[in-house]
This record gives C-alpha cells, sequence and structure tokens, in this order.
C-alpha cells in the first residue's frame, strides 16, 4: 500500500486508488500522516477539518471518518485512539513525505560528506516523490497551517541538490533551471547565490554581478535588508577571482572500488548482567556458532515479544568472541513502531564499520550487498541481525562465504531462509522466573513471600521481560513488598500494563510493535477474543465473533499464532486445533480493544459469545436425549471437551450482568451434567419422567457441572 499527500492526497494498493472522495475524511487522514506517529488530539482534527466553527455532530462525524480510514488503510496501517486523540501507524504501508525525509536526510549526510554524487542522487529520487502542490483535496484550514512547512522543505532540498550538481560541474546544464527558480523565488538568497556561482562558472560574469545587483535591489524594496554575508561572499569571490569559486576539477567516480585496510568492528551489546536460565538454548546456540557443518546458514532464534531472544543472542556471541577473530557486526532491525529497518541503510553501518573510512559507498542495495560479501568473504565475523521483520530484510544482509555466522531474532519462523537453523525460544519455567526475580529483587524479600512471588510470575506469564520489569521495580523500591507489587498488579483501576515498565523496558511497547503489523481482520480478533475469559479458544468461537465462516476463523488464528500472540493449547477429539491467550497478550489485547471500540460493540461482542455457547450447549442436550446412539456417542466427547469453556462463559455471563443468559447457561449445564452421569451415558428420550428439571442457581450450577 501506497499513502500520498506530496501531490493530491490518496491511498493507493496494487494500482487501485482506494481514497476517500470528500474532502474532510482526506484532511483527517493527511493530518494524522503529517503528525509523524504521534498522537493527534481531537480538538486539533476538528479545528484543521471543520475550522472555528465545527457542526453539532462533530465528534459523531469524526469517529465515522476514522472508522471509514480504518477499514481503507488495513491491513498497511492502523489508526490508534489514544485519549484525547488518535495516533496512524504505518505497517505495511509507505508514506511518500517519510520517504522523502529519509531519502532527503541521506542527501543531506552525503552533501556534508563531500560525496556528491551520492548527494544529488537522493536528493534527486526524494524530489521526485512530489507530483504537484502538496495535500491537494484537503480543507483550507489545514492547508494554511501544514504547506507552508512542507514547500520550505521541498526547496531545502531542491537547493541541497543544486548544491551537489554544482560540486560535481554541472554549472551549464543548472543555469536554465535556476533562472527560474529566482524568478520564481526572488527572495530566497541561497539560489540566486547558486545561480551567481553557474553563471560565473559558464564564463558570464557580468551577468552573475547584474544577478547580485538585482537581487539587492528586490531585497530592499520587498522585505527592506540588505544582502546576506552568504550572497554578499559569492558577490566579492566573484570580483576578486577566487579560485574557490572555479569549477572542480575532475575527480575519480564515487563508486571506484578502492583496496581497503581491514577494520575491526565491534558492535555487539554487552551481556545481560544478571542473565538467568536458558542453561539448555545458551548451549545449544554456542554450539551452533562452532560448528564446522553450520557455513553461512543462519540461526533463527524464534520466540514471542518479551522472551528474550535478543539477550540469549548477544550471551552466546559474547561467550563465543574467540571463535571470530575479525569481529561482530549487530543491528536493530526493529526500527520505528510500524517500519522495519531498511537493509540498504543497515548495509552502509556495515560497510562504514568495515572499511576504511571516507571510502566511497554504492548507492543500490545489490551494489552494497555485493561489496559487503565482497569484504566478508575472507574473514570470520559474527552477524546479529536482532528483531527481523521477514525473510526479504535479512537477505541482503547474509554474508555469502562460509566463515561468518549469522543470528536472527524474530517473532515468525523463518522457513522461506534457505538452511536456516530454527531454536525455539519459550517463556520461563517457573524455576527460571522464581531465579531472577530472587536475583533481581533480593533473594530474602522472595523467602518472606513465596505464594505470592509464584502469584507474581503467574501474573506476568512466565514471560522473562515482564518478570524482569516486575524484579527491576523491587529492586527500585526496597520498601516495597511482594504484597504491594502484587496489588498494584490487581489493581482494577490501574492499567497493568503500566505497572509493566521500567525505564526503556516496556512489555506494552514491545508487543505493540508486533500488532501492528498484523492484518486488520487478526487485530479485531485479538481484541475482541480477549474480552472472553474462556481458558481455550476454538474457531468455532472465532468464527462468531468476527462474523466470518469457520475456515477464515481457522486462518487469522494462525496468522496470530505466527505473530506469537496466541499459542496452540491442543486439539479436540475430532482434531481440531484449540487456542489460548496467554496472560500478558490478554491484558494487551484487552486495552487495544478498549482504545479502539466502544461499549456497545465490545458488549455486542461478548453477547454474541455466550449466545453461541449456549446454542451450542443445547445442540448437546438435544443429542443426547433424541434416542439415537449415534448422535448421542457423538455429543459425549464434544461436551466433555466444551465443558470448561461453557462453566467461563457462565461465570462470565453471571458476573457481567447477561442475567437471562446466566439462567439459561445454568439449566443447560446441569442437564449435561446429569446426562453424563446417567449409567453407559444411555441417551435420554425426551420428554420422560427423568427429564431436567428447573435447574440449580446460577453460581451452583458452574461448580454442580464442573464436578462432572
Amino acid at each position: 500500500m501506497e499513502i500520498r499527500v506530496l501531490g493530491p492526497v490518496g491511498i493507493h494498493q496494487a494500482g487501485r486508488g482506494l481514497t476517500p472522495v470528500a474532502e474532510k475524511p482526506k484532511t483527517v487522514l493527511a493530518a494524522l500522516l503529517l503528525a509523524g506517529g504521534r498522537v493527534v488530539s481531537d480538538a486539533r482534527l476538528r479545528e484543521v477539518t471543520w475550522g472555528r466553527t465545527p457542526p453539532a455532530t462533530v465528534d459523531q462525524q469524526l469517529y465515522t471518518y476514522v472508522s471509514r480510514l480504518r477499514k481503507l488503510l488495513s491491513p498497511g496501517a492502523a489508526i490508534l485512539r489514544h485519549r484525547p486523540g488518535y495516533r496512524l501507524v504505518l505497517t505495511d504501508a509507505t508514506l511518500d513525505h517519510a520517504e522523502f525525509d529519509r531519502l532527503a536526510g541521506l542527501g543531506y549526510d552525503a552533501l556534508k560528506a563531500r560525496r556528491h554524487a551520492a548527494a544529488s542522487a537522493h536528493l534527486t529520487t526524494a524530489l521526485a516523490l512530489w507530483r504537484g502542490p502538496a495535500l491537494g483535496g484537503v480543507t483550507e484550514h489545514l492547508a494554511r497551517v501544514e504547506l507552508p512547512r512542507l514547500e520550505e522543505a521541498r526547496m531545502a532540498a531542491l537547493e541541497g541538490r543544486i548544491a551537489a550538481d554544482l560540486a560535481l560541474g554541472h554549472h551549464d546544464a543548472l543555469v536554465s533551471e535556476l533562472v527560474g527558480l529566482v524568478e520564481a523565488h526572488p527572495v530566497r538568497e541561497r539560489l540566486r547565490a547558486q545561480l551567481m556561482t553557474a553563471l560565473y562558472r559558464a564564463g558570464r560574469q557580468a551577468d552573475a554581478l547584474a544577478e547580485y545587483r538585482r537581487g539587492r535591489v528586490i531585497l530592499a524594496e520587498e522585505l527592506g535588508i540588505d544582502p546576506s554575508s552568504a550572497l554578499n561572499d559569492v558577490f566579492q569571490s566573484i570580483l576578486s577571482g577566487d579560485p574557490g569559486l572555479t569549477a572542480p576539477a575532475d575527480r575519480p567516480p564515487e563508486t571506484r572500488v578502492q583496496r581497503r585496510r581491514p577494520v575491526r568492528p565491534a558492535m555487539l551489546p554487552p551481556r545481560v548482567a544478571d542473565f538467568t536460565g536458558r542453561e539448555p538454548q545458551l548451549e545449544e546456540l554456542s554450539g551452533l556458532l562452532t560448528a564446522h557443518q553450520a557455513g553461512a546458514a543462519p540461526v533463527v532464534v524464534t520466540g514471542a515479544a518479551g522472551a528474550g531472544k535478543s539477550a540469549l543472542a548477544v550471551q552466546a556471541g559474547r561467550l563465543r568472541l574467540d571463535s571470530f577473530p575479525d569481529g561482530q557486526l549487530y543491528a536493530d532491525l526493529a526500527g520505528s513502531p510500524g517500519r522495519s529497518k531498511d537493509p540498504h541503510d543497515v548495509l552502509e553501518w556495515f560497510l562504514q564499520s568495515l572499511c576504511e573510512p571516507g571510502t566511497p559507498l554504492p548507492l543500490t542495495v545489490d551494489e552494497r550487498t555485493q561489496l559487503y560479501r565482497s569484504v566478508l568473504a575472507e574473514r570470520r565475523v559474527l552477524v546479529v541481525l536482532d528483531n527481523a521483520h521477514d525473510e526479504q530484510q535479512v537477505r541482503p544482509l547474509l554474508p555469502g562465504a562460509a566463515g561468518s555466522r549469522v543470528v536472527v531474532t524474530a517473532r515468525s519462523r523463518f522457513t522461506a531462509l534457505e538452511g536456516a537453523r530454527q531454536l525455539e525460544l519459550e517463556v520461563f519455567e517457573r524455576s527460571e522466573a522464581l531465579a531472577l526475580l530472587s536475583r533481581v529483587a533480593g533473594a530474602g524479600r522472595v523467602a518472606a513471600e513465596p505464594a505470592v512471588a509464584d502469584w507474581l510470575v503467574e501474573r506476568c506469564g512466565l514471560l522473562p521481560l515482564a518478570v524482569r520489569v516486575v524484579a527491576g521495580r523491587l529492586a527500585a523500591k526496597p520498601h516495597w513488598t511482594l504484597t504491594e507489587m502484587a496489588r498494584r498488579l490487581a489493581d482494577g483501576h490501574r492499567r497493568p500494563l503500566d505497572e509493566l515498565r521500567l525505564g526503556d523496558l516496556d512489555v506494552r511497547s514491545s508487543l505493540r510493535r508486533g500488532y501492528l503489523r498484523l492484518p486488520g481482520e487478526a487485530r479485531t480478533a485479538l481484541c475482541r477474543l480477549s474480552l472472553l475469559r474462556t481458558p481455550e479458544i476454538p474457531a468455532w468461537l472465532t468464527a462468531v465473533v468476527l462474523e466470518t465462516d469457520e475456515s477464515t476463523a481457522e486462518d487469522v488464528l494462525e496468522a496470530l499464532v505466527d505473530a506469537r500472540l496466541l499459542e496452540v493449547s491442543g486439539s479436540d477429539r475430532a482434531g481440531r486445533l484449540r487456542y489460548r491467550m496467554p496472560p500478558v497478550i490478554r491484558l494487551f489485547a484487552s486495552e487495544r480493544a478498549e482504545d479502539e471500540s466502544d461499549g456497545a460493540e465490545r458488549r455486542s461482542t461478548v453477547d454474541r459469545a455466550l449466545t453461541a455457547w449456549l446454542l451450542r450447549a443445547r445442540a448437546g442436550v438435544r443429542a443426547l436425549t433424541d434416542g439415537r446412539p449415534v448422535r448421542a456417542a457423538g455429543a459425549l466427547p464434544w461436551s466433555d471437551a466444551e465443558r470448561v469453556g461453557l462453566v467461563a462463559a457462565f461465570h462470565q455471563a453471571d458476573a457481567d450482568g447477561h442475567d437471562a443468559t446466566a439462567r439459561a447457561l445454568a439449566r443447560t449445564l446441569a442437564e449435561l451434567h446429569r446426562l453424563h452421569r446417567r449409567p453407559h451415558h444411555r441417551p435420554v428420550p425426551a420428554g420422560s419422567a427423568q427429564g431436567p428439571g428447573p435447574g440449580p442457581r446460577p453460581r451452583d450450577a458452574a461448580v454442580y457441572a464442573a464436578k462432572g
């Protein structure tokens, strides 16, 4: 998906335009995009969309526009509710404005480093992203605020590109372009200085001096100021025949590959001082790094967010430094939320650390990859690629020779990466979690409250990052007991994930990165399923909450498993997989559900799920009482498998005020329990004297049914 604001505002996917026609939705979209991932308040969106006199229904209209935009943008981008406003995060979409900023930044860096061909190429590509006046189709309120900033960025990039072309000796070709630009922007002194320079180098000294005099008059008449020192300096240089103003001498091409002296990079982060547990995994990874048969094939360490993949990779690398005498390369490929690092940029960092300082670098990814592999051909280097998004991001960063080793950490299994060795990292064992808690928070505190310590690590879902944060908070608060920490995590008036944050260790941020990369339907499923308190999630239940078919629901569940946001808990007797949501994921998804949907939508989801449980339970009763043994034999295993879910549904209905559903579930649960207790599970004919009575009270029904 491609999103554009440098011209008519638009959304494009596979060559199709998906842009809303109306001016106001375009304005909301553009305002969110130009915020660069920051929250835009409701007040700001109202002002740039409707001005100072919004209609009485402004809040409802704004909500409607955001809802429409969410559907258009999914899965390329997500609009998240962050009170008091909204935040737009790119996932698998590109924004021309962000790409312009990236390319312009590369161009300015190259210009400072006197790599003028690279600077010209980057800035030319950046300027080509402009398809006419920016923000076409938005309200005048937004255009008045944002257009000057965008136009200034374009002009700065244009001036930078001209500076690079002048340094390359292209003055003859620049004269006509600069004449038109100075005519259109008469008070931009840098453009006039560049025109004077180009004219002088083209042998037109008199025209260059006349251009200075013309500029001095315009500045005095329009702004009441004298020319700046920069413009005066060019004028004086022309008068004095300064050799520094002459055309540059011929120079070798920038992409020329020169012989380089070996440089030993040491980019691996320090060891984790309180690294705890993981002995089998650490031994396995260390062995793979030193095994002769490993070749250049990468080792992919996979696991959920916060499972400790990065810490394991760094720990193993540090233990085997002596096996890599030519150094270590490291890159965190995660980038900013919703946007992974570009291999083009990572290769630049790697090559700068491997090559002699000042060595010019190729411009394209393919050329950089070839140079990178050539440089590593005779070396033994450890390469750690942390938080990788997909195989496409990793491939250009793989060495070509067998001497080096690569460790990739990722949430997904990179099965398309040829020859990759997989190392799965699950959550902690209970003993490992308690050991980390003791090591960081203090063994005495854990020994004094062992039951509370157990509760804390369970509340963290045995997730290493969450346990580490809890332990760190306790270490920072020596006057807290473990009970105080537990009270905060259990406090219904607090958001639990607020308590799972310590400095730059943040469970919520860690989970958000994977969440934002999900397709829209998978995000919706995760949020809605988090509203249900069933311990296991069957595909049919997911189909109910998504209002889709069971086959589509299975695909969505598998996408969540691939993203490490759900786990496979087993299968029923028919072989259908069942899933579970880890505790910390449930906390995160519940927050997202609250922020991204309204109360009516959440209650409707729960209503559909509870009603579906009830209908399913009643179908089981009918199968057991209609006198047909075949149906009864099939119903009994089903009701055994679903009994825990039915009890959980009853508890939720009873606790959340779904009284009619709770009473109906209680009666049905009691009847199922009674039928299961009959000798040999013989079905009871409908209307029998032994048919169901009124059933127990709702709270007793769950206990009664659970005993079966």
